[in-house]
């Protein structure tokens, strides 16, 4: 049984949850099969790994639920092919909530669903504000248009403080080369032997909080 005491970062303001958890998305944009069966694949990953597990059964119970639009729903996430990666973070009343993801690079479970976890209202873990405590950032060697992708957010004011310890393990944590302009690290682990971004399924406390924030903590 999956228990959280605990919090993580995540987008400030009950007003950018999900309501009732459940996420319409249209995806009429993508026209390639493999890419469909890719993404609605990492939805059903997602999915199961932060649902409340049913007694004696494989089965369980929807924390956050991805669903097709209906002809109703007026707030949805539209996912579309793009230059790059990236999604909006968190659920927004009166804005266009978009995924981009780019035919080339994209395309992996574990990358969808690192966009999915923005999606439902994640930052980058390598954004807390007490980063600087567990890792080092090289500036010197960040692309000269990417290094807002490594900006430090403050508690309570952008990121809501969930209270967990820093996770390397994070699928929101970069990797030690991300965004390298010379193929150096700009991201170093103060952690003797930690290994950061590992984009192939979420980490237990990925999960915790997730569930944490939408409420489905048993």
């Amino acid at each position: 049984m999956i228990l959280s005491t605990g919090r993580g970062l995540a987008i400030y303001g009950d007003e950018n949850r999900w309501p009732k958890n459940i996420i319409p998305y249209d995806i009429s944009a993508i026209t390639d099969t493999l890419h469909l069966n890719l993404i609605t694949n990492a939805m059903e990953t997602l999915m199961y790994a932060v649902g409340t597990p049913n007694y004696q059964s494989t089965t369980r119970n929807s924390c956050v639920y991805f669903r097709p639009k209906k002809e109703n729903d007026t707030n949805f996430l539209t996912i579309q092919y793009g230059k790059r990666c990236s999604a909006t973070v968190g659920f927004r009343k009166s804005q266009r909530i978009v995924m981009h993801l780019a035919k080339k690079g994209c395309f992996r479970s574990g990358t969808i669903q690192h966009e999915l976890l923005h999606v439902l209202g994640f930052w980058h873990e390598q954004s807390r504000p007490d980063r600087d405590d567990y890792l080092t950032i090289h500036h010197e060697n960040i692309q000269e248009d990417r290094h807002h992708n490594f900006n430090k957010y403050e508690w309570s004011s952008k990121a809501y403080n969930q209270g967990y310890q820093y996770d390397y393990k994070s699928l929101m944590h970069y990797g030690a080369k991300a965004f390298s302009k010379n193929g150096e690290p700009t991201l170093v682990p103060k952690q003797t032997n930690a290994v950061i971004g590992l984009r192939k399924k979420s980490s237990e406390q990925d999960i915790v909080e997730v569930r944490h924030l939408y409420k489905c903590e048993n």
